[in-house]
């Protein structure tokens, strides 16, 4: 009887430690949803101080090692359409279940616009020309076109069109988009114009359109970059499909052409190395992006 009484205890002893342990190494799985709906967002994103990212699945759920996650560290939660939520670790222990994201006003624009006695029109900048090739088939790549504004314009970055074709069976996959600032004297990006976004072409449309109009991006002198980034290979199933002869990863693919810039010859297209994480420029391709631009009638 005692022997089982030590037996009971020992057994019950082991359980707890397992538990602990078991628990001690289970991942942060916060679930990201609509303040207002409760509707789960499957393409927001949450990254550790900017540096870190990690996708959220079909529930609305990450999946973060919490050995990845250091007291002090900055987590910013963001989604097409809604406000960034960015809080600060305070306690591994007491990190957020459900995070709920703020839609964006919609009219916040138009009463900075009315301001103005001005009228606004609507112009498209960027590529003009045609294309009948597409690039993008390693994770982690990053593709931009710089847009001129050598005629010193203001207003607004109404919207962002990215032309994709569907190559590699990956036209609604995600990628994320960035709008940055060209400043005097610098070739490359540097400072960026909003919170960088995830974004899935779910109706797979061959132009894809970006709304932006609710985030008020002034016009910058110098003129901007639109850049794209295929993710890392974690936001992606890792099938290889066939492509014109050749198995490639199932990601997205970004137009392009390598015609002579007859159109666009104060643009200029930039690739970033996958290796060395630098910008150089490509000379010879001119990337299919376009921006819609509100500016002031004079």
């Amino acid at each position: 009887m005692r022997n089982n009484s030590f037996l009971i205890l020992f057994l019950c002893t082991l359980g707890f430690i397992c538990q602990a342990q078991t628990n001690g190494n289970s991942p942060w799985q916060p679930r990201i949803v609509d303040a207002s709906s409760l509707v789960i967002l499957e393409t927001a994103n949450i990254s550790i101080n900017r540096k870190i990212d990690y996708p959220i699945n079909n529930q609305g759920i990450a999946n973060i090692p919490l050995e990845n996650i250091n007291e002090g560290d900055s987590i910013f939660i963001s989604c097409m359409g809604y406000k960034t939520s960015i809080f600060q670790v305070q306690n591994k222990k007491n990190l957020l279940h459900t995070i709920e994201l703020t839609p964006v006003s919609y009219g916040l624009k138009e009463v900075e616009i009315s301001k103005t006695k001005n009228k606004l029109k609507e112009i498209t900048v960027g590529t003009q020309a045609f294309s009948i090739t597409s690039n993008g088939v390693y994770y982690d790549s990053s593709f931009g076109l710089y847009i001129n504004n050598k005629d010193k314009k203001t207003g607004f970055i109404k919207a962002v069109n990215i032309k994709m074709f569907d190559r590699s069976d990956g036209i609604e996959m995600p990628f994320r988009l960035r709008l940055y600032k060209k400043e005097l004297g610098e070739t490359f990006p540097k400072l960026e114009l909003m919170e960088p976004m995830i974004l899935q072409n779910v109706k797979k449309k061959r132009w894809f359109n970006i709304d932006l109009s609710h985030l008020g991006i002034k016009l910058p002198e110098e003129g901007f970059f639109i850049v794209v980034e295929i993710l890392g290979k974690e936001y992606y199933s890792g099938k290889l499909v066939k492509s014109f002869g050749s198995y490639v990863n199932q990601i997205p693919n970004f137009a392009e052409t390598t015609f002579p810039k007859a159109y666009n010859k104060d643009n200029y297209s930039i690739t970033m190395s996958t290796r060395s994480k630098r910008w150089f420029l490509d000379s010879k391709t001119e990337y299919q992006f376009q921006a819609k631009i509100l500016t002031y009638d004079e």
